[in-house]
This record gives structure tokens, C-alpha cells and sequence, in this order.
């Protein structure tokens, strides 16, 4: 067998690092954009200092007392823009969930509407709180009509496959619910109906906020409440598309494809690996329309630009349950919808991932293992960083800095 060999290699950073980083990108954004929100600058400055000194760290010695080996396990940003934070959140969300569901017949629903109404939500994102409900609104309409309790949850994605602004809700939803006796039946959801109350209930919401509206920049070229009010009743004309997708036995796939977007940036790491600091880059995405992958290029401002509006607001749920998986009812409710359908009432759950499982996985090696004598690594010392609250005051204060 040929000995191995040990190559040097330069570091890497990690990609959207690098976006970021190369040719001072960020800073110059941050200085020169005066548009940029707070949670913009305070979740990239996080996501930039993840992993790093700046955080701080805890330090570790092989429990052997004749070993010398030690090391410092740096702290992560739990940012929502952090890929590397995203991968922890995701696979964790992801094992929760699929042990959470009940085996039935599920549902996945897509929710958009016309392309003109969009800049308001980007305006107005406080909006997005309302949106949810609206999307799952006959749903629980058409359930309660039955006299049954059906389970929901639903998603918030502001992006596309191009990475531009496109506010939409993914939906799924059981095809069944529980009776007041505790009997499982199946039930359907009439398309045309569940499209019109979506769009009669998104146009009403619009009308009457339209007092607390910002509709700067938001294409509806409206001077008072009555042309507003024409533009959104022009909009209440058109077709809204929603989507129902195949019925499935178990929301698993679902769930797979919004967790791989609602904790991480919309776009993976291994998308920008091949980025070395020119000034545009590609990225293939799928065209719906023409079913076709295409390449677009985008300079490295635009690309930052767009990746960074998709981070949510401040404590904002990308995610809302309804039904009996409502946070309210779900503890009770839960346990009589896994008897009715014949399942084990309290499955045991799948732990959460930890640091250790997670490199183990990874990388295929310990990291609390000693490189030197394979003894246990035990904890030693805090070491704290210039702390994650100055370098975020830090940053916020440079904004507009290069503003004349």
C-alpha cells in the first residue's frame, strides 16, 4: 500500500465567505447603501465572525495528565444567514419533524400571487405574519364544515429559483382529520374554492391596510385610496396560481425540501465554490416555465444584494402550525390523532444532533478524541471575544459611511 501523503493546501474560506469578503464587498455595501435593514447587517456581521476569534471560544486538554495536547473549540453565530449554523438547525428540524407527522395522506399546496403585489410585501413585511393564516384560512373553513380537526403546517419562502424576490407559502395539510369522537375520516379541499378565498382574502388584507402601507417603489403607481383600491380589484380579476401537488402517505419529502431553505441561505455553498474573485459569477437554476436548467450571471454586488433581502425579520416564525398541530393543542391533540390512525401514541424521539455526532459524521473523526494519545479531551477554560454585541455595534455604526 503507498504511504499517504501530507499536502499543504492554502485555506479555503468558505464560500459565501468569500462573496462577501473578497474585494471588501460587504463593507463597501454596508457604507454605500442606505436602504440596507438592521437584521441585514446584524445577521452577516454574525455570520462573518462565526467560528472565529471574535466570538470566543472554550478550551480543551486531554484528560491524560501526561499529555500536553490542548485546543480551543471556536463559537458559531446561530445566524440565519450562516450556512454552517443553517446545516445544525436544518438536520435537527428535519429529525423532528419527520418524527413528529402522523403516517396519513398529506398534501403539499403552493400559494403565489401576481408578481405586481410583490414589492409590498418587501415594503411591508410585517404583512408576511398575516399570510400563513390566510393561505391555510379555507382549509380549516372547509374542515370545520366537516366537523373535523386536520393538522397544518406551512412555510414562508420570499425567493425564487433565480434568487429575486418572489413571496410565496408552501402548505401541507392532512387529507383527514379527527371527529369529536376521536374517529379518523378522510377529507378533500375543493381547488377553485381554496384559490378564490386566497385571493379575495389577500386583496382584502391589502385594502385595509392600506392606510399603514408603504407603497414606495412598489410599482402600483397609485396616488390615493381610490386608484389603490382599482389596482387591487384589477388584481382580484386575474388568476392566482396555486398549486396542489400529488397526494403523498407521509409528508417527508416536504419536509426534506423546506428545511433545506427555511434555517440556511437560499443558495448552497457548493453553488459559489467555484467563485475565485471575478467580477460576475454564474449559478444554473430550473426555469418552471421552460423546464429547462439555465445560467445566469450576476456581479458579485447583485448576488450579495439578493441573497441578503431574504433574511427575515428579527424573531419572525418562517414556520406556523394549525389543526391539531397548532403549539396550543398539539400536546393533547397529537397523541388521539396517532391513536385513531392505529400508531404508537408516544413514539420515542430522535435526540437532537450535538457538536460531536456532527463532525463524527462529517468528517469522520472525534473531535473530543486526543491526536496524540486518544485520550478524552475535557473542558479547560472560556476564553471570551471582543463579544458579539460590540462587533455588531461596530458594524451598524459604519452604515452610510461612504454616503456623500
Amino acid at each position: 500500500m503507498a504511504a499517504r501523503t501530507s499536502v499543504n493546501t492554502p485555506y479555503q474560506p468558505r464560500p459565501l465567505n468569500f462573496l462577501l469578503e473578497y474585494n471588501k464587498a460587504w463593507q463597501h455595501i454596508v457604507a454605500t447603501d442606505s436602504t440596507l435593514r438592521d437584521i441585514e447587517i446584524i445577521e452577516v456581521t454574525k455570520m462573518l465572525a462565526c467560528g472565529k476569534p471574535a466570538l470566543g471560544c472554550k478550551g480543551l486538554h486531554c484528560e491524560k495528565k501526561d499529555c500536553t495536547h490542548s485546543k480551543n473549540i471556536w463559537f458559531t453565530c446561530s445566524s440565519r444567514a450562516c450556512s454552517r449554523c443553517g446545516k445544525k438547525s436544518t438536520d435537527n428540524w428535519i429529525v423532528q419533524q419527520i418524527d413528529r407527522m402522523p403516517h396519513c395522506p398529506w398534501m403539499h399546496m403552493t400559494f403565489t400571487f401576481p408578481d405586481v403585489l410583490w414589492a409590498l410585501f418587501r415594503n411591508n413585511r410585517r404583512l408576511f405574519d398575516k399570510l400563513c393564516q390566510l393561505a391555510v384560512d379555507n382549509l380549516l373553513y372547509a374542515a370545520n364544515q366537516a366537523g373535523l380537526e386536520i393538522g397544518i403546517f406551512c412555510a414562508l419562502h420570499t425567493f425564487g429559483r433565480r434568487l429575486t424576490w418572489h413571496p410565496h407559502v408552501h402548505v401541507s395539510v392532512t387529507l383527514g382529520g379527527i371527529n369529536a369522537h376521536g374517529v379518523w375520516k378522510a377529507l378533500a379541499y375543493c381547488h377553485e374554492k381554496v384559490e378564490q378565498r386566497w385571493r379575495h382574502g389577500l386583496c382584502n388584507l391589502l385594502l385595509s391596510e392600506y392606510e399603514s402601507l408603504n407603497i414606495d417603489d412598489a410599482d402600483t403607481h397609485c396616488r390615493d385610496f381610490d386608484e389603490f383600491r382599482r389596482f387591487i380589484n384589477a388584481q382580484r380579476q386575474r388568476f392566482w396560481h396555486v398549486h396542489f401537488a400529488k397526494k403523498t402517505q407521509h409528508p417527508k419529502a416536504t419536509i426534506n425540501y423546506l428545511g433545506r431553505y427555511l434555517k440556511r441561505p437560499p443558495i448552497a455553498g457548493a453553488k459559489l465554490a467555484h467563485y475565485r474573485g471575478e467580477a460576475n459569477l454564474s449559478f444554473r437554476y430550473l426555469d418552471h416555465h421552460t423546464g429547462q436548467y439555465e445560467t445566469e450571471e450576476v456581479s458579485q454586488l447583485e448576488l450579495i444584494k439578493r441573497l441578503i433581502q431574504h433574511i427575515p425579520e428579527k424573531n419572525f416564525r418562517m414556520i406556523r402550525y394549525f389543526g391539531f398541530l397548532a403549539n396550543r393543542v398539539v400536546g393533547n391533540q397529537l397523541s388521539k390523532v396517532r391513536e385513531a390512525l392505529g400508531m404508537e401514541s408516544h413514539p420515542p424521539r430522535t435526540p437532537a444532533l450535538r457538536y460531536g455526532q456532527m463532525i463524527k459524521s462529517f468528517l469522520k473523526v472525534d473531535p473530543f478524541e486526543c491526536i496524540l494519545c486518544g485520550g478524552r479531551m475535557r473542558f479547560a477554560a472560556f476564553h471570551a471575544g471582543a463579544g458579539r454585541k460590540n462587533i455588531i455595534n461596530e458594524a451598524l455604526s459604519r452604515r452610510g459611511e461612504g454616503l456623500v
